[in-house]
């Protein structure tokens, strides 16, 4: 059973599963060089075709993500007809207290608005295989659950908006997924993050991850009864609640009125806090309803590491797993994934949840395609055998180097094939980095481990095993790992990757000629890009880059260029 999935909206993209297993998932935007692109993910769909080495007529399925499309995906826009329904909801607020009333009316209203340009842009490409359109929060749960490799557990999705939910709640439990909760968009939590983020002077849906890192710079009590006074967890209801009764352009004079005597520090340290505590309440509510205690999560709400701690700190909860492309560019992904199993389960032989390998699912480029790009541009390089120790020695050496590799990953992290790598100890790093990367002075640096140091440098690194090998949780640090003071945020956590040899043996040895040398397991691990641009997917991207200014040495596969 081989699927294409397809995302067409906010940060689009396209995948191959065969019988269930992640052969090839690209987001256009690394292909278009447009953050987060958002449309119809032509070039993606042609390319994971190509790396899974299929031809049109081999797909027996197409799954497209989402029923509603873009308008019924955003919770407020200057678009007339959608803000005339949001307007018309924050005028009746009450009514919508029913997360079923709101998302009825949602779907009502919005499932004829839905684009058909990506299906006629696969029919375009010759094929011919069924198309279905899959719910965005049952995209979100499909691909937590089946990479999970919990055969039961609790699967929570949650985001900004959706099909008209901005959470649910699913049993996963041998193989098939059961829905027991669904909250609207009306009680999106996710929005007042986002609505933070504005009023701080970023860019909404795109600049929350800045929130998260200022968040530790400020205190959360200064102002946390606004929020405590907007959102909260309903535990009758089971469900979190918008108590402000307000959305989009109301909701955001409101809370600018009332944050204004404060600094934007304390206002994302406090709706850092709130949302921390309303979205772990929601996940152990319905771990003690369920009796499930090993979680899977994914939605836009669980790219924020520090709530992910939480949950897993929880009371009852004894693992978390994060989906590793959490926000809407892993929803080709659940679609297929969903779709693959359903398939399977109808012939007897159910696909059963398993854990990733890894999440290299991008395209990979040969040694003539790589020194082609370098002649190209006009540069030279030399070839060097020990490349490994090599980049350990300029790693030492206090160089940035970038490291281009294998195949590209898939998701938001740098996971070592297309990373900066730099020096862990030196915690200025963090102001002259980040300006030289065009980046926000506050955001943090993260960590590559070798493995069998993490449970010296991280609390409970046990129970948070699986989502480290993706970078999606922090842990607070030991005495040993403040050590590499550069990887160490100001709150004490870090958000590592933890790497062993299986998962990526050549940057398993890089990290370990690093200890060789210096005696730390751990060096800077940040993704090869500029601010606003997308990570870099190509040689040609790479040497643009360098080009650029972002590093002192280039590294692309063996090819070594010095600046």
């Amino acid at each position: 059973m081989i699927v294409l999935g397809v995302h067409d909206g906010h940060d689009a993209g396209a995948c191959i599963i065969k019988n269930g297993r992640i052969l090839a998932a690209v987001n256009e935007e690394r292909l278009v060089r447009e953050k987060l692109f958002t449309g119809v993910p032509r070039l993606s769909i042609k390319k994971v075709i190509e790396i899974a080495g299929l031809t049109p007529e081999k797909i027996d399925r197409v799954a497209i993500a989402g029923t509603l499309g873009m308008m019924a995906s955003l919770g407020w826009t200057n678009v007339s007809p959608k803000k005339k329904f949001y307007q018309f909801v924050c005028k009746h607020g009450g009514f919508f207290a029913s997360s079923k009333s709101f998302a009825n009316l949602q779907k009502k209203i919005f499932r004829g608005s839905r684009s058909r340009e990506a299906e006629n842009y696969v029919r375009s490409l010759g094929i011919d295989a069924p198309v279905e359109y899959i719910d965005h929060h049952l995209c979100h749960a499909a691909s937590a659950y089946y990479t999970s490799g919990k055969r039961e557990c609790l699967v929570v999705t949650s985001d900004g908006s959706g099909d008209g939910l901005s959470s649910s709640v699913y049993k996963g439990v041998d193989g098939v997924l059961e829905k027991i909760k669904e909250v609207a968009t009306y009680n999106s939590i996710a929005y007042y993050y986002a609505y933070v983020t504005l009023l701080s002077g970023f860019k909404m849906f795109r600049h929350e991850g800045k929130i998260t890192g200022l968040a530790a710079h400020g205190d959360p009590k200064k102002c946390y009864s606004v929020f405590e006074n907007s959102f909260m967890y309903a535990p009758k209801k089971h469900e979190p609640r918008n108590t402000l009764g307000l959305m989009g352009e109301d909701a955001i004079e409101s809370l600018k009125k009332q944050l204004l005597p404060h600094s934007r520090e304390h206002w994302a340290a406090a709706v850092q806090k709130r949302t921390e505590d309303v979205i772990s309440r929601f996940v152990s509510d319905y771990s003690d309803i369920t009796g499930l205690h090993d979680v899977a999560v994914a939605g836009g709400i669980f790219a924020n590491v520090r709530i992910n701690q939480k949950v897993l700190e929880s009371p009852g909860i004894n693992s978390l797993f994060i989906h590793p492309h959490m926000g809407d560019g892993g929803i080709a992904v659940g679609a297929a994934i969903y779709v693959s199993a359903r398939e399977m389960a109808e012939k007897g032989n159910g696909l059963m949840p398993y854990r990733l390998e890894n999440v290299y699912f991008g395209p990979e480029f040969s040694d003539n395609e790589i020194q082609s790009a370098i002649s190209n541009a006009g540069l030279e390089s030399q070839k060097n055998k020990k490349i490994e120790s090599y980049v350990a020695d300029m790693i030492a050496e206090k160089k940035i180097v970038g490291h281009f590799n294998g195949r590209m990953e898939y998701g938001p992290r740098a996971l070592g094939n297309r990373s900066i790598l730099a020096d862990p100890t030196d915690k200025s790093i963090n102001n002259w980095l980040n300006k030289r990367l065009s980046r926000t002075e506050f955001m943090p640096f993260a960590p590559s481990l070798l493995d069998n140091a993490a449970p010296k440098y991280y609390q409970n690194y046990e129970k948070g095993e699986y989502p480290s090998r993706f970078m999606t949780i922090t842990f607070d640090c030991t005495r040993e790992a403040q050590k590499a003071g550069a990887v160490v945020h100001v709150d004490k956590t870090a958000r590592p990757q933890v790497v062993s040899i299986q998962q990526n043996p050549r940057y398993y040895r890089i990290l370990t000629e690093y200890m060789n040398k210096t005696g730390l397991p751990v060096f800077v691990n940040t993704s090869f890009n500029a601010h606003e641009e997308p990570i870099v997917c190509s040689p040609q991207d790479a040497i643009k880059s360098f080009m650029g200014g972002t590093v002192d040495i280039l590294v692309l596969g063996n090819h070594v260029i010095e600046g």
